[in-house]
């Protein structure tokens, strides 16, 4: 009876080594539910790599779902998915090996695109040690790092096996503890900020234009699709609604440019100063700072005769400043951001596509020296935000 039993009970795999089980079925997934936990308390959807906000942006399409809701979904599946594969690591010998390979891979050929696409020639080496890749929320490691990290895990797990027995049976529980841990990504509720000027006001209100007051709550995260503001008045977005009051007397009369920066954007800087930097500007300006990045980074502002606004403090933009916005009567006629050619960022700013002005005391001389401020270097650096679509953070 005791042979029989013996002979019943899985046989360890010798071929395997302690050093092997360690790393697969503990260090591996333990760095997994590390940058879960990280993502999941903030809920910030910058965390997502650039690569990965693409791929989730173009299946929403197919599939026709609102941007905003799609990318929070895909953002809480993943962290749900690392969860559930972290725990299936620690409880099988037989998959842990495999996943572990897998999700390293995954990660090196994610992190080298962000490198690549954030790779700034003018800048040099030192570029590739700036911004972080969100792996462990806003406060991770720059990608670089992470790269040599999970580069050095896979190349342990590749030569190190984990012992494990010669049963393939799948443990029945193991699906029901991957669900349960699935389970708390898709259940956190969304977080909220509450904004404390006015703890309560509960009711939204309009002004003397009829222009929403802002909300005394704001979301997490926005994601404005500047594409869907065609031909629709500006009062009508809800970033727009964001504004602090009073605005700019005018702002809803005649033709306006409002355009959305950040302070650390070197190539916004760039725009400013090349074409909205004279004592007085052709048309009427509002340059709305979007407010969430260090402040420690901002650069000099060169734009006196613009209106100035903030967005609040506290929300993540997914926004690739600058956004240049035209207005007529308070209908938006033309979106130019650093997702658009140089001509049609152009265009947004003279109002008419490849026409400039010939008046060179209307804009600062020096647009009127370059032409344009969107060369082929100006697109180079665009380019390599990476789509951070959120620009310079």
């Amino acid at each position: 009876m005791a042979d029989q039993k013996e002979c019943d009970s899985p046989k360890i795999d010798r071929s395997g080594s302690l050093a092997g089980t360690i790393l697969c079925r503990i260090v591996v997934p333990c760095w997994l539910l590390a940058g879960a936990a990280f993502k999941l308390m903030e809920l910030d959807w910058k965390l997502l790599p650039p690569p990965v906000r693409s791929v989730s942006g173009t299946i929403g399409e197919w599939f026709g779902r609102d941007p905003e809701a799609w990318l929070d979904f895909t953002m809480r599946f993943i962290i749900g998915s690392e969860f559930a594969l972290a725990v299936i690591m620690i409880a099988s010998a037989r998959l842990a090996r495999p996943i572990a390979i897998a999700l390293l891979s995954l990660s090196i050929v994610i992190l080298a695109i962000v490198l690549g696409q954030g790779y700034d020639s003018k800048i040099g080496i030192s570029s590739l040690f700036s911004g972080d890749c969100g792996c462990f929320g806003s406060s991770g490691p720059p990608p670089i790092v992470m790269l040599l990290i999970d580069g050095a895990l896979l190349t342990l797990v590749l030569f190190f096996r984990p012992t494990r027995s010669d049963s393939n049976a799948m443990h029945p529980g193991l699906i029901g503890l991957a669900i349960l841990a699935f389970i708390p990504a898709l259940a956190l509720p969304d977080r909220q900020i509450q904004v404390s000027e006015a703890p309560g006001q509960t009711e939204a209100t309009v002004d003397e234009d009829g222009w929403q007051l802002p909300p005394t709550t704001l979301k997490a995260n926005y994601f404005p699709q500047f594409k869907d503001w065609l031909g629709k008045p500006i009062r009508d977005q809800e970033l727009a609604q964001l504004l602090p009051r009073p605005l700019p007397r005018g702002l809803l009369t005649g033709e306006q440019l409002v355009i959305f920066y950040r302070g650390d954007c070197d190539h916004c800087q760039e725009m400013f100063l090349t074409y909205f930097s004279a004592p007085e500007l052709e048309i009427p300006v509002l340059a709305v700072d979007v407010m969430d990045y260090d402040v420690a980074g901002s650069l000099e502002f060169f734009c006196e005769a613009c209106d100035v606004a903030e967005l609040p403090e506290g929300p993540s933009y997914l926004i690739q400043t600058p956004v240049v916005v035209r207005l007529m009567d308070g209908t938006v006629t033309c979106i130019g951001d650093g997702s658009n050619s140089d001509e049609e960022i152009e265009s947004c700013i003279f109002g008419e596509l490849h026409e400039k002005p010939h008046d060179s005391h209307s804009l600062p001389a020096a647009a009127a020296r370059a032409g344009r401020f969107a060369t082929a270097d100006w697109r180079q650096r665009t380019s390599n935000m990476a789509f951070d679509p959120v620009s310079q953070e």
